[in-house]
């Protein structure tokens, strides 16, 4: 014979203040994990749209050399490769991050970028946007 015990004290249902604690303070942890997270992310994102800015700059400038026989050394400045009517028809990019972009004032060898970004991460050193001889590569 099985004995029912009928007390409220058994038969409730629901969650007690320490289950619903401990199901509050993971949420917090995995939410703060994702915000630290994000940040990493955009400083990598920053990085990549610069380089890619660099690069798509360096692709114009070699196509408008190779088209108006411009030697390597040739005298090409910012003021001859942005603006309109001429090979980059915008304004010059800018660092996402707030670097400082210079512009060479020659057609480049192969190699050797056209433009390049002074960013470096006040938190960390090592996040540089400063090109480097294997992000030029073929450029």
């Amino acid at each position: 014979m099985k004995l029912h015990h009928s007390s409220g004290r058994f038969n409730r249902q629901g969650l007690t203040l320490i289950e619903v604690s401990l199901v509050i303070a993971l949420l917090l942890g995995l939410i703060s994990i994702v915000f630290l997270g994000i940040g990493s992310y955009r400083k990598g994102a920053d990085k990549a749209k610069c380089k890619m800015q660099l690069s798509q700059i360096q692709k114009a400038i070699r196509a408008h050399s190779n088209f108006n026989n411009l030697a390597v050394g040739a005298t090409f400045g910012e003021a001859d490769a942005f603006g309109t009517g001429k090979p980059i028809g915008t304004v010059a990019p800018v660092c996402p991050s707030g670097g400082t972009i210079t512009w060479s004032a020659t057609i480049p060898a192969v190699g050797t970028p056209y433009g390049n970004c002074s960013y470096t991460d006040p938190d960390d050193a090592s996040i540089t946007h400063v090109l480097a001889t294997a992000d030029t590569e073929g450029w």
